[in-house]
């Protein structure tokens, strides 16, 4: 999502050009798949479009539709985020807890920078969902994730 490290909020319904499906060429739409797939409903090109739509719009003076996922595509490449856990023994598992920071050490031990953890909520479980990096305004230098919100219980994130 497009934002900056001095106003880390995460803008989103902007005016601007809306999703066109053409656009995702389908050398594109192959790496997204992989990169960036909807692992909830399984629709990725729903799931683009709603991200496109919700959030891209906010980055198009800087990048177009294209650029915008072919650059989520590189920022993905840059780091295998799996192999960092996997190295540190944090890998999925039914019961296993972890903390925030035994999930963020690593990684930023890694990559030289301060990620955020995005969890969600199934009955009375914590669930690591999204791995966040920050990138200054125009998207290609990644900057520490300044923004606090993420996990609600910072002892005890599950890996499933």
């Amino acid at each position: 999502w497009p934002s900056n490290y001095s106003n880390p909020t995460m803008p989103s319904n902007c005016n601007g050009t809306k999703f066109d499906d053409r656009k995702v060429y389908p050398h594109m739409r192959s790496k997204l798949k992989i990169s960036w797939p909807d692992v909830e409903s399984g629709n990725d090109t729903n799931f683009w479009e709603r991200e496109w739509n919700k959030h891209g719009t906010c980055s198009e003076r800087t990048l177009n539709q294209f650029q915008y996922f072919e650059r989520s595509y590189e920022m993905w490449r840059s780091h295998n985020i799996t192999e960092i856990l996997k190295n540190a023994s944090i890998v999925p598992h039914p019961t296993q807890t972890w903390t925030y920071s035994d999930i963020v050490s690593p990684i930023k031990a890694a990559t030289k920078r301060t990620p955020l953890l995005r969890c969600k909520y199934d009955k009375n479980t914590q669930l690591l969902h999204e791995v966040v990096f920050c990138y200054e305004y125009h998207a290609l230098k990644q900057i520490d994730c300044n923004r606090t919100a993420g996990c609600k219980n910072p002892q005890a994130i599950s890996f499933q």
